[in-house]
């Protein structure tokens, strides 16, 4: 049977290591800290561009992401420790450890979406276009981070004898849970192959950003069905995904991971949301508005 796959040469948890000058101390740019950088910047950068070409104040665009932004932080953290209290109560230091991952995807979303809401709702600004004008780039932002996770080799897959199967070295989270299941040995140099879920996912953001964008002047005709449909495909992909990831835990009865729950009330409060607007869209057309 024809297999090959990658061992560990993915993995850099650590990107760029730079020594200062006159001194002993290096500076470690850590992989999943410099992808998030990368995301936001190119995000708030290009959402911003979009809203000011849609006519949007670009001061107001820019409050929203600050506040956005606070949520996305919040929202991830919060995330992770009611994902794991047990763990952030015995190491409570790895809440603002950002750069080395534990990030709640899920969480930071949730958050983001409710804190710009709450800026423009404060302000009495367009939810729709606004959100419809940033909605590319947070997917794009969400698959360049998934990079950073394949890098930082978390949010790893289960094993696989496909050939893009990848293996990540001694010490990583797949070599110690695969330790732990006693599937490999303590002289074994990698983990067994694996999904590369980080690619899958980082695809399936890539492949809605670049959707969204070809939709744009079809979608500008129903205000909020942009950042709705990008929501919606991403809670499907991602609840998909989740199946082949391996570091999840799992509830019955169905065996499905937290983040799938999470995925079904996502995709039941946008469908609500779709049906909501559309209503709206059949009243604002109704003569006389009746």
């Amino acid at each position: 049977m024809w297999h090959t796959h990658i061992e560990g040469h993915c993995m850099h948890p650590v990107l760029f290591v730079i020594p200062l000058p006159f001194s002993e101390t290096k500076i470690l740019i850590y992989s999943v800290f410099f992808s998030i950088t990368v995301a936001l910047v190119l995000g708030i950068y290009l959402g911003t561009r979009a809203a000011q070409n849609e006519g949007l104040p670009v001061e107001t665009a820019l409050n929203m992401t600050f506040f956005g932004l606070i949520g996305v932080i919040l929202g991830a953290r919060l995330y992770a420790f009611f994902e794991n209290p047990s763990f952030y109560f015995n190491h409570p230091l790895r809440l603002i450890k950002l750069w080395e991952g534990s990030l709640g995807t899920y969480g930071g979303a949730i958050g983001g979406v409710l804190g710009s809401l709450g800026y423009l709702v404060l302000k009495r600004q367009p939810l729709s276009a606004n959100f419809d004008a940033y909605a590319p780039y947070a997917f794009l932002g969400i698959g360049i981070i998934r990079i950073g996770d394949l890098l930082n080799g978390t949010a790893f897959g289960k094993t696989t004898g496909l050939p893009w199967g990848v293996s990540f070295p001694k010490g990583s989270f797949a070599y110690n849970h695969h330790l732990g299941h006693g599937w490999i040995g303590p002289d074994a140099a990698s983990s067994m192959p694996v999904h590369p879920t980080q690619l899958y996912s980082a695809i399936s953001c890539f492949l809605i950003f670049f959707l969204l964008l070809a939709l744009r002047s079809r979608l500008k005709k129903s205000p909020g069905s942009r950042f709705l449909l990008g929501a919606g495909l991403y809670a499907g992909s991602r609840f998909l995904i989740d199946f082949l990831r391996d570091d999840l835990r799992r509830q019955p009865p169905w065996n499905l991971a937290s983040t799938q729950w999470v995925g079904i009330a996502v995709l039941c409060s946008l469908l609500l949301a779709w049906y909501c607007l559309a209503l709206a869209r059949k009243k604002r057309a109704a003569p006389n508005g009746d």
